[in-house]
């Protein structure tokens, strides 16, 4: 079955300590001190105390960082490192996806081309960040252990857009009728961010769907229908919804794909969900819940602004269309919550499960945001080019929920709101939606990834 890229994917680094050990005593222009401190044991004392305590720093590296075996790295003033260290660097060097240089500048290090962290608050890593920059290899500056996190992390980010493959059932249209301002270059998608998109007719689930097990749906549906705090939805068809579920993540599976997006109006005129008794919505809503990014409609803006957004936060995003309800109000309303948005490691958040249409059938998630742990939200989208962001924070006032078609509403208190409105007129509608203030967030990991940023 399809797994989040979040929980398969790990940065892997590996720290060198690189050390200038002088071979006898001497001063000049760029050594002094006291004699004893000068001599090659005392150096080399010093050094192997500082990678000890370098070790112990690596501890608070962050989880999805991978940390191997640091290695010590000791050259002469010949400014040569011996073949047999490099020996050492170079072993499983294809799991390497960044080096982490403590301490001295390790010469020739640029050799593999790996991105490279200096960690350093001072001259070598303005120093060498810029030599690499200027040679074409990927380096950045770390001055302390929170920098290296903050870094870490966003290029973990960026690793986890590229590990996810997309499965887009769609009716063929380009661009699509629901999403005009739809991303229509996959080719950039993949070139850019690694971020692979698989489109099959909308039709195909359908097949999938008649082989799931019967059983295995009813197991489902019951889990849904336990937790519901009031059910407004007629109980024998919320398998069949159960049963979209399970086919879309079938899919998935056999096409190696680990996020989902579905044409909705023209799944809609098809008329297959009113034959079927169904809708897409909860499956959206459990996909996220889970960590896979799962939009609406086709919408691979929304997709995009979604990894950025759940992958970087850890929490569970909603998604929806906006209307200005006053300068300050704005509306986001779609029937795809998630139970995780308060974070994955978090509790399920409460719901209760209603019906979007009038006959009873297609279950939909009612999530209140006053569940909300932090007081703001953020959320923005990837514009029709797939080289920008816009990004706006806000406060969610209140939740409305509507009996049929999509609900919940979140009424979200923000700053210049009929400027936010004209600015998506670059964009597109869909908003993505998470919980927490992610500006600097997202505008940390746009550095890494190569997008720009838009205030919103």
């Amino acid at each position: 079955m399809p797994v989040s890229a979040m929980k398969t994917t790990k940065y892997t680094i590996r720290p060198l300590v690189g050390f200038l050990q002088h071979s006898a005593f001497w001063e000049g222009p760029c050594r002094a001190g006291k004699y004893e401190n000068l001599q090659p044991e005392a150096e080399k004392a010093w050094a192997a105390k500082y990678f000890e305590d370098i070790k112990e720093q690596l501890k608070a590296i962050r989880p999805e960082a991978e940390v191997l075996e640091p290695i010590a790295v000791p050259y002469i003033e010949n400014l040569t490192v011996p073949q047999e260290t490099w020996d050492r660097i170079e072993e499983n060097l294809d799991r390497v996806d960044a080096f982490v240089v403590f301490c001295y500048r390790i010469p020739k290090l640029e050799r593999y081309r790996k991105t490279t962290i200096v960690f350093s608050n001072g001259n070598e890593g303005a120093d060498l960040c810029a030599y690499n920059r200027s040679i074409g290899v990927e380096a950045y500056n770390a001055i302390d252990m929170e920098d290296l996190n903050d870094i870490l992390h966003s290029l973990w980010v960026r690793k986890c857009v590229s590990k996810t493959r997309a499965l887009i059932l769609t009716s063929g249209q380009v661009p699509t009728y629901g999403i005009q301002s739809n991303i229509r270059d996959l080719e950039y998608l993949r070139k850019q961010y690694g971020f692979e998109v698989l489109k099959l007719p909308f039709k195909d689930i359908f097949p999938w769907m008649d082989r799931v097990d019967e059983s295995e749906a009813g197991k489902i549906a019951e889990k849904l229908l336990a937790g519901s705090k009031d059910t407004k939805v007629k109980p024998e068809w919320v398998i069949n919804d159960a049963k979209y579920y399970l086919a879309a993540k079938a899919m998935m599976d056999f096409y190696g794909c680990n996020a989902f997006s579905t044409a909705c109006i023209e799944l809609c005129a098809s008329r297959i969900p009113q034959e079927r008794k169904f809708t897409p919505c909860v499956c959206h809503s459990l996909f996220k819940s889970e960590g896979i990014p799962s939009t609406c409609e086709e919408d691979l803006n929304a997709m995009m602004a979604m990894m950025v957004l759940m992958y970087g936060s850890g929490r569970a995003a909603y998604m929806g269309n906006p209307f200005l309800q006053s300068p300050e109000i704005l509306s986001i309303h779609h029937a795809v919550p998630a139970l995780k948005m308060n974070g994955f490691d978090k509790p399920d958040l409460d719901y209760s499960l209603w019906a979007f249409t009038g006959q009873g059938f297609g279950s939909k998630m009612q999530i209140s945001f006053d569940q909300n742990e932090e007081p703001y939200v953020t959320f923005g989208r990837f514009n029709p080019m797939g080289t920008k962001m816009v990004v706006k924070r806000g406060e969610v006032i209140r939740s409305e929920f509507r009996e049929y078609y999509c609900s919940p509403h979140y009424f979200i208190k923000l700053d210049d709101g009929r400027e936010y409105m004209h600015n998506l007129a670059d964009f597109g509608h869909h908003q993505v939606l998470v919980f927490g203030d992610q500006v600097k967030l997202v505008k940390k990991i746009a550095r890494f990834m190569g997008f720009e940023v838009v205030d919103g």
